[in-house]
């Protein structure tokens, strides 16, 4: 069965191409700059006005990047085993916000594009700028693409290589709850690609019942008198429900995995 692989993005492509690629010096400079550039600085909005193709800088860092792919993307090599025996039908890019990590993305997304495969980027709201809401968001983005792609009947493989270490866990976490088929990664010890099975969980029935009950929205106090005030509280804690104003709703996420519309 073929295969869509979600993949979080991180900067390796930046990083390694800073510390070996041969580029031309005002090029290298940028690079260096763009692979160290904290979110929303000066220099990270230029790598990501860089990912917009077509320039110079975006051209000499694909070129790179298609030399050597396994060199220069930490996300590549993890997938390269199921690029080589050609299950690899579509991707998922899931960048951080920053420039710096949509444009490894879209490098990313021209390479596989070359290679065949079906791809999409997403730069997700927050991530990696504020811990709870970027969390949040990813998990969003990976319960929608993960539904996606199961109902095209695609195997759904969660690569967590690149990215931050929270990724992995709330990757792992969607994999278990969404029944998608592997998490893996490469082994920083050993070096080698290390699958991850995706073992079954669900949310307990007590959340399940309180958020059927809940609907899609409701105001605050019809929620508290439906639920009790202390389960809805309880609900928010557990980032099920999320308030907004004088009303409440389902997180996406749980509204998605739970078909809750």
């Amino acid at each position: 069965m073929s295969e869509a692989h979600v993949v979080t993005v991180g900067t390796s492509i930046l990083r390694n191409a800073a510390q070996r690629g041969a580029l031309p010096p005002a090029i290298l400079a940028k690079v260096r700059a763009w692979a160290q550039a904290p979110p929303l600085s000066r220099e990270d909005v230029e790598a990501g006005e860089a990912a917009r193709r077509g320039g110079e800088e975006f051209r000499a860092l694909l070129q790179l990047l298609a030399s050597e792919p396994r060199v220069y993307s930490a996300e590549l090599n993890a997938m390269w085993p199921y690029l080589e025996r050609g299950s690899v039908a579509a991707a998922a890019l899931l960048a951080s916000d920053s420039g710096a990590s949509h444009l490894c993305a879209a490098l990313l997304e021209e390479y596989l594009k070359a290679g065949g495969v079906e791809c999409e980027v997403h730069r997700v709201s927050e991530l990696g700028r504020s811990f709870e809401s970027g969390l949040y968001n990813l998990l969003d983005v990976v319960v929608s693409l993960t539904v996606k792609y199961k109902g095209r009947g695609l195997r759904v493989y969660l690569n967590a290589t690149g990215g931050f270490k929270l990724e992995t866990a709330v990757l792992y976490l969607a994999a278990c709850l969404l029944g998608a088929d592997r998490v893996y990664y490469i082994h920083e010890a050993m070096r080698e690609v290390v699958e991850l099975p995706a073992l079954p969980l669900s949310v307990d029935h007590r959340f399940v019942d309180a958020l059927r009950k809940l609907g899609p929205e409701a105001e605050r106090g019809e929620a508290e008198r439906v639920l009790g005030r202390g389960f809805l509280l309880e609900l928010e804690r557990r980032g099920l429900v999320e308030a907004l104003g004088s009303r409440v709703r389902a997180r996406r996420w749980a509204a998605l995995l739970l078909g809750l519309g």
